[in-house]
């Protein structure tokens, strides 16, 4: 049985109603096969995580609440209400046109390239295409910034670099990313212990995973599982992608933060002077 994607799925009779019907017309195009296949996807009930990379073409919503950070991913066309989400945040990114944001925050313009954290109910309304990656049972903090730059601030690896657009809170929280992947760049093939959620802003290039090469362009949207091996290439031109990561290694402590450390009686930092120090 070809391995493309197909595993995903639990149940024998709808494998075998998959591999008679749908597949062989698509023997001669491998991302359309993959592409066609997780279209079938959204109306059905997984329990797994799987893999998915298709251009932006619709409204479209993932479950991987399966995760270990259970998770939403929703790739919205102009607008979209998000009711009974009260508990849950999520971190946008306006792929294209402009959209407004409202929440309880308030009312908000948000343009193309612009990024929000947004805790809570929702709504966006508009012409433009928005990724929303959503943690459930997480409040953050509400956030805009934006349009990202031409280049990440932090140094990556093999010649990429990123930049942290929303930090995490605390340390293990989740982040909003952007990457940079130089043109003439083919990455190293990697993994990561946790979903990534993503979409292609702007540039070209290819993603390579077990179930072939993808091509990713503006709009490319895609979702990694944990612990999918990957990696991006820029040959011909530049890659600007959006990722969202729903945990983190880094960020502050109770323990260790920039309040804390640069806070000092005499000579030395309140960090070590744990008479004052909040309990």
């Amino acid at each position: 049985m070809n391995k493309i994607a197909i595993a995903a799925l639990t149940e024998k009779n709808l494998l075998q109603a998959l591999h008679k019907i749908i597949l062989p017309p698509l023997l001669k195009n491998r991302q359309a096969k993959l592409i066609n296949f997780h279209r079938l996807l959204f109306m059905i009930t997984t329990t797994t995580q799987q893999f998915y990379c298709q251009q932006f073409l619709e409204t479209i919503q993932l479950d991987y609440t399966m995760a270990g950070h259970p998770s939403i991913a929703r790739w919205v066309i102009n607008s979209i209400k998000v009711d009974e989400s009260e508990a849950d945040t999520h971190f946008l990114f306006v792929s294209e046109g402009e959209v407004t944001l409202k929440c309880n925050s308030g009312e908000f313009l948000l343009k193309e390239h612009c990024f929000a954290a947004v805790p809570g109910n929702f709504s966006l309304d508009g012409s433009g295409q928005v990724l929303v990656a959503t943690l459930l049972n997480y409040t953050g903090l509400f956030n805009i910034g934006g349009p990202i730059e031409p280049f990440g601030r932090l140094k990556y690896i093999d010649g990429c670099s990123s930049t942290v657009l929303i930090n995490p809170l605390r340390r293990g929280e989740p982040c909003l990313n952007f990457l940079y992947v130089p043109p003439g760049i083919s990455q190293t093939p990697h993994t990561h212990p946790s979903l990534r959620i993503g979409l292609v802003a702007s540039g070209s290039g290819t993603c390579q995973v077990d179930e072939g090469t993808f091509k990713m362009e503006p709009g490319t949207v895609f979702c990694l599982p944990e612990n999918k091996l990957h990696s991006f290439h820029a040959i011909d031109d530049f890659l600007k992608i959006i990722i969202y990561h729903p945990d983190s290694d880094v960020g502050p402590t109770d323990d260790s933060h920039t309040m804390l450390n640069n806070t000092f009686v005499g000579k030395k930092s309140a960090q070590v002077l744990d008479a004052i120090r909040t309990r």
